[in-house]
C-alpha cells in the first residue's frame, strides 16, 4: 500500500523543480540533458527521454532566446509548456532563420522525428512496447533533431 511521505510536500516540490527548469538557461538545460541521456536504455525509454529531451531543449532555448525580456520568461514558458516537439522545434528554426525543418535537417530526419513524437505519446500514455524494427529509426531521427538544435544554439558538450 503506498502512503504519503509525511516530510514531502508534493505540490510544492513539484511547482519548485518546475520554476527551476523555467529559470534555468539552455545550456543548464542541455548539461542535465546529456547527464540524463547517458544512461542506456531499452527502446521505449529511450525513445521517450529523447523526444522528452528536445521538447525540453527547444522549449528553454525558446524562453530564454537572446534579446527577450528576463521578465517575461514565465509568460513564455506558460506559451509553450503543452506544445509538442515538432512545434517547438520549428518555431526555434523560424527564429534562427529557417522556416522548413524538412530541409534544415538531412534525408528523413524531420517526419521520423514527428512520428517518434507521435510514438512517443502512445509509449507514454499506453505503457507499450512498439516492434522493435521502429526503435533504430525513430531515435536516431529524434538523436539529429536533439543534437541539430543544440549545435544551431551554440551549446557546448
Amino acid at each position: 500500500m503506498a502512503t504519503y511521505n509525511p516530510t514531502i510536500d508534493y505540490i510544492g516540490e513539484l511547482h519548485r523543480l518546475r520554476e527551476i527548469y523555467v529559470d534555468s538557461n539552455p545550456q543548464s538545460r542541455w548539461n542535465i540533458i546529456q547527464r540524463r541521456l547517458t544512461n542506456e536504455e531499452i527502446g521505449p525509454v529511450r525513445l521517450v527521454n529523447l523526444v522528452s529531451a528536445v521538447e525540453a531543449l527547444s522549449r528553454s532555448l525558446l524562453v530564454h532566446f537572446p534579446n527577450v525580456p528576463t521578465a517575461d520568461v514565465r509568460e513564455r514558458y506558460t506559451k509553450f509548456k503543452s506544445k509538442e516537439g515538432h512545434y517547438l522545434v520549428a518555431e526555434y528554426l523560424k527564429k534562427r532563420g529557417h522556416t522548413d525543418p524538412q530541409a534544415y535537417f538531412e534525408a528523413d530526419t524531420w517526419p521520423l522525428f514527428k512520428h517518434a513524437v507521435n510514438y512517443r505519446n502512445l509509449i507514454a500514455h499506453e505503457c507499450t512496447y512498439l516492434g522493435q524494427d521502429k526503435y533504430a529509426s525513430l531515435i536516431q531521427a529524434a538523436e539529429e533533431v536533439l543534437n541539430g538544435i543544440a549545435a544551431l544554439a551554440g551549446l557546448k558538450d
